[in-house]
């Protein structure tokens, strides 16, 4: 038996650690629609406010890779609890502090180092409690917490009506309820410690426990946390192509998130209000396309990991596409229903190619799956952090619509090394596995 949790137990468990993956991203885009109102208060320019979603970015691309190989070394459950206490504690602090910008900019480090660890070790927790051949749907479902933050963070930062201050004491009160459900709800999954999880089978309520004992002989030990061991990671080729495929991919997305409530405001004159409501496109677009995609990869592992990369062409043209549009009909002041077209599409194809991406690292051969995921994480938010930084540079120098269509044709390098994978992929994994053999 791969697992010994009843479906319902493993529902919870993934219900939990979807919650828990909501809190970076409602973090971060809960922010965006009042950006122009928070360069106000704080007195800065339009690219020194921006420098706040560069910095939550980068902090949230790096601090995974600290957290994810320990969370395959010494256990997941430790590595929710610790990262989130920075992030009560830094939401706390914005929201009752004096306004400087200084700290606003600090602050956010310490926000999205708190919150970093989730997308990385919620991976590694699906990938210990469901089997390879379904794990693609179960992604996918975790990954509703992520792509949820594009939608509720939008819609939350109405809150911020009356105060900015309120978005952040609503995200202390919000990460304060996940960390008591993750405190007495979830258990312990590292297979290296606890196998199939038996041990934790019979109790609902956890006791809480600051280190979890091997309780298990028969899995062996992970490669203990160290920079050799994400350099080795990084010289796995299927590894790194799959990492930066997603980072292009998911610069390209967020070009258009940063610029869409600009050009509603200024371009279609939308109020905060109408503006918050219009993520509902995007945000929606990332939960149907995150679903379909998990399904229709499960459909085409069939034993065979690369299988999975089969579906990315059609996502990769849907993406690119949705990007062309929207950087047309924005600079051409098109029907504002074309534009939410765009935001769509590219939605839904950057999703359906992410969730094959995400799955793939979990089962890739290295025997480290939130490791994996972590080093897709870095070159994704790098990507992303690199993308806010400039976007507005780039915009000025080349034109609304030329800077964004760029930005799409970036997908054509991802279908490359898509085909590559297909070709390719199988092979490495197997001089991975002879390495590691030889080096048992």
């Amino acid at each position: 038996m791969y697992c010994a949790f009843t479906t319902k137990r493993k529902i919870l468990i993934i219900s939990i650690v979807t919650v828990t993956g909501c809190l970076g991203p409602i973090a971060g885009n809960i922010y965006v629609p009042i950006l122009p109102q928070l360069q106000i208060v704080f007195n800065v320019s339009e690219s020194t406010i921006n420098g706040t979603i560069s910095i939550f970015m980068a902090i949230f691309a790096f601090a995974p890779l600290i957290w994810a190989s320990w969370a395959d070394y010494g256990g997941r459950k430790l590595l929710y609890l610790i990262p989130i206490l920075f992030y009560i504690i830094a939401n706390i602090l914005l929201s009752t502090i004096p306004a400087n910008i200084v700290a606003l900019y600090i602050l956010r480090a310490v926000q999205a180092f708190g919150a970093s660890s989730v997308m990385s070790v919620g991976a590694g927790t699906i990938a210990d409690i469901i089997e390879p051949k379904n794990r693609a749907k179960a992604i996918a479902v975790f990954m509703w917490g992520p792509q949820l933050g594009p939608i509720l963070g939008p819609l939350l930062s109405i809150i911020a009506i009356s105060s900015w201050r309120w978005i952040f004491g609503f995200l202390a009160i919000l990460g304060s309820v996940v960390y008591l459900m993750i405190l007495f709800l979830l258990p312990e999954t590292l297979r290296y410690l606890v196998g199939n999880g038996e041990c934790h089978a019979q109790n609902l309520i956890v006791k809480p426990k600051l280190i979890q004992p091997k309780l298990v002989d028969d899995y062996p030990k992970p490669p203990k946390p160290s920079l050799k061991n994400y350099w080795n990671l990084m010289k796995f080729k299927p590894v790194l192509i799959c990492s930066i495929n997603s980072g292009l991919l998911f610069a390209t997305f967020y070009g258009v998130m940063v610029t869409f409530s600009r050009v509603l405001q200024q371009h279609y004159h939308f109020n905060f209000l109408q503006t918050s409501l219009s993520y509902l496109c995007p945000g929606g677009a990332l939960i149907i396309g995150s679903t379909i995609g998990g399904w229709l990869s499960d459909k085409t592992y069939n034993l065979i990991p690369e299988r999975r990369f089969s579906i990315q062409i059609v996502g990769l043209l849907i993406s690119m596409s949705g990007i062309i549009i929207y950087a047309w009909t924005a600079h051409k002041l098109a029907p504002v229903e074309t534009v939410f077209l765009g935001t769509f599409l590219s939605g839904f194809g950057m999703t359906w190619v992410f969730i094959t991406t995400t799955t793939y690292l979990t089962e890739c051969s290295t025997g480290q799956p939130s490791a994996n995921v972590a080093v897709g994480n870095l070159m994704r938010n790098i990507s992303a952090a690199i993308c806010t930084a400039i976007i507005d540079i780039l915009i000025s120098k080349m034109g609304f619509g030329w800077c964004m269509t760029g930005l799409g044709l970036l997908d054509i390098i991802g279908l490359v090394m898509v085909v590559v994978l297909l070709n390719k992929g199988s092979i490495w994994r197997e001089e991975y596995n002879e390495r590691m053999e030889k080096n048992a």
